[in-house]
């Protein structure tokens, strides 16, 4: 039932990631255009991490596209680049024990969001 529940809560975000995408502009005028650095035209990087349980489920993902690993063992990271205009950002994590989980989204090397849950089956969010 608790998968259940994180399973919602990745849907959601999905969802709500989804509608927000369709707010954003594309630039397809090359790097440097309407003001944008140069450094922009490769993307963003994000680096996404979970700490602090032995193992997890987690769903991720930039935008409306999400992915899940279930049963990772942690500390686990996914690194990934982006050329979204609009960045919605979100990582949602689920202890596999006890204990105490986090979550962590960096973005061009600058902490975007940090969160932390303890509990038996805690969930964790992060959304940038």
């Amino acid at each position: 039932m608790r998968t259940r529940s994180l399973t919602t809560i990745g849907l959601s975000i999905a969802a709500v990631s989804a509608l927000a995408c369709g707010m954003g502009s594309t630039d397809t005028a090359g790097p440097g255009a309407q003001g944008e650095p140069a450094a922009q035209a490769d993307g963003k990087k994000i680096v996404l991490e979970v700490t602090g349980a032995k193992s997890a489920d987690i769903t991720y993902g930039v935008g409306a596209d999400q992915s899940q690993d279930q049963g990772v063992k942690v500390p686990w990271k996914k690194e990934m680049t982006s050329k979204e205009s609009f960045l919605i950002v979100s990582l949602v994590a689920q202890n596999k024990g006890r204990g105490t989980i986090a979550c962590k989204i960096t973005i061009d090397g600058k902490v975007a969001k940090e969160n932390k849950s303890t509990g038996e089956y805690a969930v964790v969010t992060c959304t940038n």
